[in-house]
């Protein structure tokens, strides 16, 4: 019974399946509605086992013919839907018809214990996909696991539940990570050695040891020991080969390492029997908090070396200590943002939670939650106060006026016997001083560079993309409209094809990524500011607009008209910096203009003195990020500095 999505072993058709059950087929199960019967009746009890004020709706109950087929187990929860599924054909299957309190019991103890909520749920799997190193297809099923071992030591120790029942019901396992899982639990439940482990087979004691106590220490801090779980079972996951016939590559001799299943199933019970419950999240569901928690990136720290485990730490430098875990690769481990996961990162979490399938889309989820803290007031604009009408009374219409202006209505209540110039009137309208106008928010049209010296913002922090998307989510946030293109060399150029308040295709362009030359799009801003030479069309852009474009040194390529290498004519003089195209196009758009470089702040100095109209700022870290947070509010995003910059 397990919390993250586990696959079990893979069939030859490629699809999930669970290990056999012993005796499926032979064993004569008790009819479908009794059984059902049976397990609803059951539920009660099963919700007192953790207080007797928790409220969960009754199970949905499932039989082989209408289970999902995802799923692989014969019992699965959803955080998201607070569900519990079970399979009753299966349950039957595998002999456990007379334990319904204590797995209807466990699979509410993964709604209210580990992991609780989506968002529990993603930290654990992330600081055990940090432990395990370099094992990402298993991070699911170990964080499974780590739950189970948590939510099966409350249910047996206070509770009252015999849980262990249920491991004898199923079998012990024989691969080395199931002999240290039954053996944590009869250690931790004071049974003697060998009511659960398999006989035949070693025993990782000190592993199993330590595991008990790593379960006792975070009791109630899921989180906090998941690192440690993964860091102390990832040995016993490489079982070494084996001269022993029928040995299975990189697995133990039975098959049943993590090589034969890709998962916890077999590994936990030797292939021949397993608790596999899964979770089954909707697709497109956001764990919030995720790409921002600080505590995600920390170090992984072994059991052997945690105080809160054992209780002590070295009295000198000269004790010997266990070797921690080396930390996992740069895409796991900290990253500028203090100690956040990074969009790697990130997106590994949610693919193994089976919430996305695009690495794009992952990275725009973490570049919104991280921009968010960065959010900038949106320059506005304001008219003239306009005059406000106000009705009068009545005067006299004299014969020569407009006819239009006659009232009617007046007239005949005046007299009923119309004589013109004499019983007609008309309406007075009087002037008043108007108020401003509600502000309203210039719309931005957003250049990101994606060429080859451009960080890729999908796989790692890039603080230039992570300034974009502030710009963007800031302007939207105004009421503004974006317009949001990525660029690198020539014809590579994608975005929202106009402006647009659809956040998810603005932070889409944000995050793409070419990496190819560098050639700025310059005929698409002179067709939204300026117009088409070509076409005679008019400007696309049809409200005052600001011009952002991030990137590096390659801005260069913005102002070839000036600097030389024009591509349009090679052989045309060079314009003057105030008459390039790119400072006539921020001065038609009437918002200002900012160019966000990625360089030092000498590069934003020097490119200042071709770019009149644009403020330049330099971002090359999170720290710089802040500074030009700070300053675009002091600056451009304030009506006066934007008319500064126009």
């Amino acid at each position: 019974m397990t919390g993250t999505p586990t696959p079990g072993p893979t069939a030859a058709d490629g699809s999930a399946s669970l290990p056999p059950a012993p005796g499926a087929g032979t064993r004569h199960a008790p009819s479908r509605t009794r059984l059902r019967d049976r397990w609803l009746a059951a539920w009660p009890e099963a919700l007192a086992a953790w207080g007797t004020q928790t409220r969960l709706h009754a199970p949905v109950l499932h039989h082989g013919d209408d289970r999902p087929q995802d799923v692989g187990s014969f019992a699965w929860f959803s955080t998201v839907d607070v569900e519990v599924h079970i399979d009753l054909d299966d349950i039957a299957e595998r002999g456990l018809e007379d334990h319904a309190v204590a797995v209807l019991a466990h699979e509410i103890g993964h709604h209210l214990l580990s992991p609780g909520d989506l968002t529990t749920s993603a930290r654990i799997l992330s600081r055990v996909r940090d432990g395990l190193v370099d094992l990402d297809p298993l991070a699911g099923a170990m964080a499974n696991l780590w739950s189970d071992l948590l939510v099966n030591d409350r249910l047996q120790r206070r509770a009252g539940l015999d849980m262990a029942a249920i491991f004898a019901a199923l079998g012990a396992g024989r691969a080395p990570l199931a002999q240290m899982v039954m053996r944590t639990d009869e250690i931790l439940w004071g049974l003697p050695r060998g009511t659960l482990t398999h006989p035949d087979h070693p025993v990782p004691e000190r592993e199993a040891s330590l595991c008990a106590r790593l379960v006792r220490a975070y009791a109630n801090d899921p989180v906090g020991g998941a690192g440690g779980f993964a860091a102390l079972i990832r040995p016993l996951l490489v079982a070494p080969p084996s001269d022993e016939p029928g040995a299975a590559p990189g697995g133990s001799a039975d098959g049943a390492g993590p090589a034969a299943d890709g998962g916890s199933g077999a590994a936990l019970s030797g292939g021949q029997h397993g608790i596999l419950c899964s979770q089954s999240e909707p697709a497109g569901a956001v764990p919030a908090g995720l790409a921002t928690d600080p505590t995600l990136g920390r170090p992984v720290l072994h059991p052997a070396v945690d105080p809160r485990v054992t209780g002590a730490t070295p009295s000198g430098p000269d004790e010997e200590r266990p070797l921690p875990v080396p930390a996992s690769d740069a895409t796991g481990a900290a990253d500028a943002l203090g100690q956040a996961i990074s969009p790697a990162h990130y997106d590994a979490v949610l693919r193994l939670l089976g919430l996305t399938t695009s690495s794009a889309q992952s990275a725009a989820r973490w570049y919104r939650e991280h921009a968010m803290r960065f959010l900038v007031p949106f320059p506005v604009r304001t008219d003239s106060p306009v005059d406000e009408e106000l009705l009068g009374g009545h005067e006299q219409w004299d014969l020569g006026e407009d006819l239009a202006d006659v009232d009617w209505a007046a007239t005949v209540l005046r007299s009923p016997v119309i004589v013109p110039g004499v019983t007609t009137v008309r309406r007075v309208h009087e002037q008043q001083d108007g108020h401003d106008p509600a502000p309203r928010p210039y719309d931005l049209d957003l250049y990101l560079d994606s060429s080859g010296s451009m960080p890729n913002p999908q796989q790692r922090l890039a603080p230039i993309a992570l300034a974009g998307a502030v710009l963007a989510l800031s302007a939207l946030r105004a009421g503004a409209r974006v317009q949001a293109t990525t660029w690198s060399g020539p014809e590579q150029v994608a975005g929202t094809d106009g402006f647009t308040r659809d956040a998810d295709a603005i932070l889409a362009a944000i995050v793409a990524h070419f990496g190819g030359g560098t050639s700025f799009p310059v005929p698409l801003l002179e067709r939204t500011h300026l117009g088409d030479p070509v076409t005679g069309a008019p400007a696309v852009r049809t409200r005052p607009a600001h011009v952002s474009v991030i990137s590096d040194d390659g801005i260069s390529s913005m102002f070839l008209d000036h600097l030389g290498g024009w591509p349009r004519d090679p052989s045309a003089p060079r314009a003057a910096s105030d008459d390039t195209l790119a400072a006539r196009a921020v001065r038609a758009a009437g918002g200002g203009g900012s160019l966000v470089l990625q360089g030092s702040d000498e590069l934003a100095r020097r490119v200042a003195g071709w770019a009149p109209g644009y403020r330049t700022f330099a971002v090359s870290s999170t720290e710089d990020l802040v500074r030009f947070s700070r300053d675009f509010s002091r600056t451009l995003w304030t009506t006066k500095g934007a008319d500064r910059a126009r």
